[in-house]
C-alpha cells in the first residue's frame, strides 16, 4: 500500500480531536485529585469542569440546616450551571475522610468553604475509564 501522507494527517488530526474531551478533563487519577476539579469549577465558574466531574443524572441532595426533613433532592444536570453562574476566587475544600468499598468505588466526606458558607459534603464517586466521576452528593450548610 503507497504512503498517502494527506490520509495520515487526517489519521492523526482525527485522533487529536478524540482526545480533546480527556485533554480538558479533571485530573481524576483519584478522588481527591478529581475533586479538585470541583473546588476549580466553583472558583472561575468553569461549568464545564465540574460537568466532566459530577454525572449530569447523579442526584444532588441538600439537608435542611440541623438535619431535618424535607431533604430535597435533584440531577446534576439541574444544579451544576446555578453553581457555575456564582464563581467565588476564594472557594476551597478538603476531604476529611475518605472510604474505599472497591478499588473503583469510594466514599468521601468534603469540606467546601464557599460563597461564605461552610458546606460538609458526603460524594459518592466511582472510577471510569476517564477517571473518577461523582455519582451522588448529600450536602448540609454548617
Amino acid at each position: 500500500m503507497p504512503f498517502d501522507p494527506v490520509r495520515l494527517a487526517l489519521s492523526f488530526i482525527a485522533a487529536l480531536l478524540a482526545a480533546g474531551p480527556a485533554l480538558a478533563a479533571p485530573d481524576a487519577s483519584s478522588p481527591e485529585a478529581a475533586l479538585e476539579a470541583y473546588v476549580d469549577g466553583l472558583r472561575t465558574g468553569r461549568v464545564e469542569r465540574l460537568q466532566a466531574l459530577f454525572l449530569p443524572d447523579g442526584q444532588f441532595c441538600t439537608l435542611a440546616e440541623g438535619g431535618a426533613t424535607p431533604v430535597d433532592c435533584k440531577r446534576f444536570a439541574e444544579v451544576l450551571g446555578d453553581w457555575a453562574a456564582r464563581p467565588d476566587p476564594a472557594a476551597t475544600g478538603r476531604v476529611l475522610d475518605r472510604r474505599d468499598a472497591t478499588p473503583s468505588m469510594s466514599a468521601v466526606t468534603y469540606e467546601l468553604h464557599f460563597g461564605g458558607d461552610r458546606y460538609v459534603d458526603q460524594l459518592l464517586l466511582y472510577r471510569t475509564d476517564a477517571g473518577w466521576r461523582v455519582v451522588a452528593k448529600t450536602t448540609a450548610v454548617q
